[in-house]
Order: C-alpha cells, then structure tokens, then sequence
C-alpha cells in the first residue's frame, strides 16, 4: 500500500457513556488496517445539547482513555488545541484564513473536525465520530479504499457501504449520483459522521465557510453561536465546485459497513453490549439491511420518538 493511511476519531466528554462500549468495537476493527490512529478529545463545551453530560464525563473519560484505551492500543490521544496560533495554521490549511469558528450554529462541532484531520501524520485520514457501528469486519477495507484513491484522480471522499448489505444491492435514503459497481455508488454529498479523505486536496483548493440558511443564523444569534454553516454542506459544495467523488463500497468478502444510532434513549445505552455483538456477527433483521440508521426493529427508539411528536405538540400549541 503506497500511501499511508491515518484513523482519526473525534471524542467530547459529552460521548463517554456510548464510547466506552463503541470505541474499543472501532478500534478492534480498523486498528491494524491503518498506520497512526488519532483520538482527539474536545476541550471546549458547546451551549445547548451539545454540551450535556460534558461535566460529569469529563474526568470518566481521562480516566477510560488512559486504563483501557491507551494501553491496549497503539494511539494517540490528542486533546483538541484551541490556542491562536494553532487555530490560524489549521483555519489557513482548509479555509485560507486567519481564523474560523469553533462551533457551528448549532453549538455542535466545527474547529474539532479540521483539527483532527489537520493533527493527522498522513494526507490519507480514516475519520470516525464516536458513536458509528462497523459491521462486516473486512481486513481489507483500508487498502481497498487507498486503491481507489491511486487509480481514479477524481477521488477524494469514501466511506464503507451505509447500513449492511442486501441481496438487490439497494440504498435507503441515499441521494446516488451513480452505481458504479455491484456495491460500490457514487453519492451526493459527505457525512462528517464517517468518511475518508485526501486532505492533500486543501494545499491548493480551499474551503469556502458559508453561513447557514437564515433560520439557522437566527438560531445562531438566539442561542449564542457561531454564525457557522455544517462542514459536511462546506465540503459537499467543494466536491461538487471541483468535480470530485464520493464513493461509498462494501468491499471484498464480507466488507465493511457502518450503522448510525439516530437517538440516545436509556435502552440505547443499555443494550449497547448486546447491540456491538449483533452488530459484529450481523444478526439483524431484514429490514435492516440496505439502511444506515439503525432501526426500531434493533433497537427501541419508541421514547425517543414520543419526545419528538410531544415537543411538536407544545409548538403548534404555542403558536
């Protein structure tokens, strides 16, 4: 494999009662697939629900870093450098500015995502958010995505498959811009929550930062944010400016693909074990299969989405 390969996966405090089961399943999985792994830990709270938990878990998850990751594992763990002059070089290699935002204008992550591929040793970084599943287990994913990136010039974002595969080879809720292979597609787009990227690309060509649309730059001034689009809209707009690829790929034998949680419920965090072992042996139902967020079928999301139809409710009475 001529080009190296860096794994790069964001923590925040806020992450410590999934991480503590998820991260270990990650690492278990890329680890020896890779040359360098990263994890860079958030030193500065967001406001709002970004921010929960950040306190309490602060100090469990040191703790959880230090006993049981770091000994086990050829990492580094890299808190996340907020000073000036490190925010100037990392905001000039992506943006070619001076400065940049520390939060989008939800509060969530924004410097913490360019610093991490920034820290990396290598042009090639594996990124990862704390909370993605990897099914499948192939041992070969990495090489086979470096592969892509020294035969096809145009590539610059790839991801394993979303959600396991199915017999008809079919997405869920993915926008396909083409399929180029039996399970291999060209989507629309990036997710920040898993990808891998050239960062070499940014040497040259730079990210425009972009402001959201206008309710979410209220939003911004209403909750004190930063006025600070999402990166993944940042780097979607660039693919498409310098007409470059995602390419998202099961791979050989039994591939590699990811699942995304899209709640935390105390069932969630209870079942986290049982869910990591389902997972790696891919005992899930059909419905399952061809589909990137994790189903009602896998997992009881039912709490969650009372809570969403009641705050709905308490709206539409509000206004």
């Amino acid at each position: 494999m001529k080009n190296k390969v860096s794994l790069q996966i964001n923590l925040a405090p806020g992450d410590y009662p999934h991480a503590k089961y998820i991260l270990k399943h990650q690492l278990d999985v890329m680890a020896k697939q890779v040359d360098e792994i990263i994890l860079t830990v958030d030193t500065r709270p967001s406001k709002g629900r970004f921010s929960e938990g950040w306190e309490a878990n602060k100090e469990l998850l040191h703790k959880f870093l230090s006993t049981e990751i770091e000994p086990k594992y050829a990492v580094k763990i890299v808190p996340v450098d907020y000073a000036s002059i490190t925010k100037q070089k990392v905001a000039e290699y992506f943006f070619g500015k001076k400065n940049m935002p520390d939060k989008d204008f939800r509060g969530g992550p924004f410097y913490a995502y360019f610093f991490g591929i920034y820290t990396a040793a290598n042009n090639l970084v594996f990124h990862l958010d704390s909370d993605l599943f990897l099914g499948g287990g192939s041992p070969e994913w990495i090489a086979e995505a470096v592969n892509f990136f020294e035969t096809d010039a145009a590539c610059f974002v790839m991801a394993p498959l979303p959600g396991p595969p199915n017999s008809a080879d079919t997405l869920i809720d993915q926008q396909v811009v083409d399929k180029i292979a039996p399970y291999v597609w060209q989507l629309e787009g990036m997710s920040t929550r898993i990808f891998m990227i050239d960062k070499s690309r940014f040497k040259t060509n730079k990210l425009q930062l972009t402001r959201p649309p206008m309710r979410g730059q209220v939003k911004a001034i209403v909750e004190g944010n930063s006025n600070a689009g999402l990166p993944e809209h940042m780097i979607s707009a660039y693919i498409n400016k310098h007409h470059l690829k995602r390419i998202d790929f099961l791979g050989s034998g039994k591939g590699l693909w990811s699942l995304h949680p899209p709640y935390r419920t105390q069932a969630f965090y209870e079942g986290l074990p049982g869910l990591i072992k389902r997972i790696e042996s891919n005992d899930l139902p059909p419905e399952q299969q061809g589909f990137y967020d994790i189903i009602n079928e896998v997992c009881d999301w039912s709490s969650a989405r009372e809570k969403i139809r009641n705050n709905r409710w308490w709206k539409k009475l509000l206004k």
